[in-house]
């Protein structure tokens, strides 16, 4: 195989540690864009350490526990943890997407998916522009490899990085996306087979039914799958056979869990890690993990 991957890519600037950022930001616009998605705006001059900008690019963004007001910047261990104070209840983390980025100014925006309730839910219906979060990131998910063609495959809580990578490919692609209403067939440009349905979780969800029936073109091709757990372990086992996507060009994401807390969902994900780290593997790789995750 010849040219670059999407999994060599990701280990790469992950080795890298390129465009590490934990830093301050401000809100400062909250817009609505259809009853199930909203844009967050914010800043921060040190932002100014993420130089590296790709689409689907993740980070976490820390809220208050109780979902209102704004958050201090913590100190931060040697080991790069942040240290909250004892003497409080510590902030949340929920991961988000960059969905546009300015150098010039240092202003980043995300897309929000109302998706069930909780804090970050919370936060998003009392934040006001002029609260103060913290941001860490960046965690890389997507990069286009030398392929011929494009499979892009989510659920409604990855329809934000999937606009993201849309609007960079300039090869063919197709898009399968489940969202709960037409409203955000504006949200993503382009040609995308639309499920509209409410989230879908398991084995057997009309999100896997639709992808079940694409038909593969020739030439070599690319898929990334980001949904609710049970959904990608369901789905990758036939990209990867069916379909004959290679590992370096097969990329498949956990979004969250159904039935699971953010909390949950990242503690699995670090077991992944750790237990990776304990056999001797290269964490840094996204097919480690994922064998790991979805096994």
């Amino acid at each position: 195989m010849t040219g670059t991957t999407i999994r060599g890519e990701i280990r790469r600037l992950t080795r890298s540690g390129d465009s590490r950022v934990i830093c301050p930001v401000r809100v400062e616009a909250v817009e609505p864009l259809t009853a199930h998605f909203s844009r967050v705006t914010v800043q921060g001059d040190g932002l100014a350490a993420y130089r590296t900008i790709r689409p689907a690019d993740a980070f976490k963004l820390v809220i208050p526990p109780t979902g209102t007001g704004s958050v201090r910047m913590p100190k931060i261990a040697p080991t790069g943890a942040p240290v909250w104070p004892q003497d409080r209840p510590a902030p949340l983390m929920r991961a988000f997407t960059v969905r546009a980025f300015d150098p010039s100014t240092r202003r980043l925006s995300f897309d929000v998916a109302h998706h069930g309730t909780g804090p970050a839910i919370t936060w998003l219906n009392h934040t006001r522009p002029g609260d103060t979060l913290v941001l860490f990131g960046i965690r890389r998910e997507f990069h286009a490899g030398d392929v011929d063609h494009h499979l892009l495959i989510g659920d409604s809580t990855s329809l934000p990085a999937i606009a993201s990578i849309v609007d960079t490919l300039d090869v063919p692609s197709t898009v399968i996306l489940q969202a709960e209403s037409p409203a955000e067939q504006a949200l993503v440009k382009g040609d995308v087979h639309w499920v509209h349905a409410p989230p879908v979780t398991g084995p057997g969800s009309v999100l896997e039914q639709a992808v079940r029936a694409y038909r593969r073109p020739p030439g070599r091709l690319q898929a990334w799958c980001a949904a609710e757990a049970g959904v990608v372990r369901a789905i990758r086992p036939y990209l990867a056979g069916e379909l004959r996507v290679g590992r370096d060009d097969l990329h498949t994401v956990a979004y969250w869990i159904a039935g699971a807390t953010a909390e949950r969902g990242d503690a699995e994900r670090m077991k992944w890690y750790t237990q990776a780290t304990e056999q001797g593997l290269d964490a840094t790789d996204p097919a480690v993990l994922q064998a790991l995750e979805f096994s």
